[in-house]
C-alpha cells in the first residue's frame, strides 16, 4: 500500500509540475506575443487569447519574415471571400509565408471582422503582420474609377475631383494642360500640346496615396504600350501620318462610333479624304470647338445647328483643311489600332443607319450618301 501511495504521489507531483510548466509556457507565450504582436483585440476573450497565443508563438518567425518582392503589388478581396479565403490567397500570391498564421494573427487582433472587399496596393518588403494590418484598414483600399472611351480631359477631371485623392480637378487640368518633360518625352508629344488623346480609357485602381504625376504616368504609359502594339500594324495609308496625327485621327473616330467592327472602315473614309485634299467635315471636331453647352449640360452638343458648323476654330473641320491641331477626345485601344490599320475602301462618306443601331452606312459617292439618309 505504501508503495502504491508513493507511486501515486510521484505521479501527482509530475502532473503538477507539467501543469505548472504548461501554465508557465502559456504565460510566456502570451507575454512574448504581446511584445511582438501587441495586445489582443478588445473583443478577444481570454480563452481565444490563450488559444491564438500558443499557435502564434510557434509561427512568430513566419509572421515577421518579409515577403520576397520589392515592388508594390495589387491584392483584391472579393465580396464572397471569407477570412480564410483571404489568407489562402495571400499565401498563394506570395504576400505572406503562412496563410494560416496570418489568419490566426487577424483573429488574435480582432481584425478578421474588419476586412472589406476591395483592392489594396501593398508595398514590397512587408511581413505578414504588416500585410494583415494593412488590408484590415479600409482607408488603405484603392480608389477605383473608369475613364470612358471618347471622354475629353474636362470629363476625366470631373471624376478625378470626386475621388478624394490628394489632388483634385483643377490640379489635374493644370498638369495635363502643360505636362512636364518626363511625360512628353515618353510619348514624343509635340511642343505646346496638352495630354488630350493620351489618357487611355479603361478601369483604374489607384492607391489612396498616389500622386498626380504617378497617376498621369500610369495612364500615359498604358497609351504608350498601345502605340507600340499598334505600330506593328502600320500600312501604306497610316504610315503617311505621325504618331500624334494618328492619335488625333483616332480621337475623331472614337467620337463617331463605339462599334469596334466599323472603326477601321471609318478610318478609311478619313484617310481617303485626306489623300485627295477633301475636308473631313466631322461633327465631333465642331463639338470640341464649341465646348461645354450649358443648355444641354454636356461637352458634346447634339444636334449641331448651321451656326455651330460655322464656328471659327482650328478644330472646325468643316472650315479647315486636314486634321485639327490636337486630339478631341481620349481614344480606346481598339480605336487606336483602327487608326493604325485602316481598311482599304473606296468610301468617302458615312452616315448613321436609320435602325437605331448607332452603326453606319458607307458610300463612295455623294449621291449614294444622300440615298442613305432616313426618310
Amino acid at each position: 500500500m505504501n508503495q502504491k501511495r508513493r507511486r501515486s504521489t510521484v505521479l501527482l507531483f509530475i502532473l503538477f509540475l507539467l501543469a505548472i510548466g504548461l501554465v508557465m509556457f502559456m504565460i510566456y507565450a502570451v507575454y512574448s506575443n504581446g511584445k511582438v504582436l501587441g495586445a489582443p483585440g478588445e473583443d478577444v476573450n481570454l480563452l481565444n487569447n490563450l488559444r491564438y497565443s500558443i499557435r502564434l508563438f510557434r509561427n512568430q518567425d513566419l509572421l515577421q519574415q518579409p515577403n520576397q518582392f520589392s515592388e508594390e503589388r495589387k491584392f483584391s478581396i472579393s465580396n464572397d471571400d471569407h477570412t480564410m479565403d483571404v489568407c489562402h490567397k495571400l499565401e498563394a500570391e506570395s504576400f505572406v509565408f503562412s496563410g494560416t498564421a496570418t489568419c490566426d494573427y487577424l483573429a488574435y487582433k480582432g481584425k478578421d471582422r474588419t476586412l472589406s472587399p476591395g483592392t489594396y496596393t501593398l508595398p514590397g518588403g512587408m511581413n505578414a503582420i504588416q500585410v494583415a494590418n494593412f488590408i484590415a484598414e479600409r482607408v488603405n483600399q484603392d480608389l477605383q474609377f473608369t475613364i470612358f472611351a471618347g471622354w475629353r480631359l474636362e470629363e476625366i477631371a470631373e471624376v478625378i475631383g470626386q475621388l478624394g485623392l490628394s489632388f483634385g480637378k483643377d490640379d489635374f487640368l493644370s498638369f495635363v494642360s502643360a505636362p512636364p518633360a518626363q511625360i512628353t518625352q515618353l510619348i514624343d508629344l509635340p511642343a505646346n500640346r496638352t495630354l488630350e488623346g493620351y489618357m487611355l480609357p479603361g478601369f483604374y485602381s489607384l492607391k489612396p496615396t498616389i500622386t498626380l504625376e504617378e497617376f498621369i504616368l500610369q495612364s500615359v504609359s498604358r497609351t504608350q504600350a498601345v502605340l507600340q502594339e499598334a505600330s506593328q500594324n502600320l500600312n501604306d495609308q497610316s504610315s503617311t501620318l505621325t504618331t500624334d496625327e494618328l492619335i488625333i485621327l483616332a480621337s475623331i473616330i472614337q467620337r463617331e462610333t463605339l462599334e469596334p467592327a466599323e472603326m477601321s472602315t471609318i478610318a478609311s473614309v478619313f484617310f481617303n479624304r485626306l489623300a485627295i485634299g477633301m475636308r473631313l467635315e466631322t461633327d465631333p471636331t465642331v463639338q470640341y470647338a464649341i465646348g461645354y453647352d450649358l443648355a444641354q449640360g454636356t461637352w458634346w452638343k447634339s444636334p449641331l445647328t448651321f451656326s455651330d458648323l460655322a464656328v471659327v476654330s482650328d478644330y472646325n473641320t468643316y472650315l479647315v483643311q486636314g486634321l485639327p491641331p490636337g486630339a478631341i477626345s481620349n481614344p480606346s485601344r481598339d480605336t487606336i489600332l483602327a487608326a493604325y490599320s485602316p481598311e482599304k475602301t473606296g468610301y468617302y462618306f458615312f452616315r448613321a443607319k436609320c435602325d437605331g443601331s448607332l452603326t453606319h452606312n458607307f458610300a463612295v459617292t455623294y449621291e449614294e450618301h444622300l440615298a442613305n439618309g432616313c426618310e
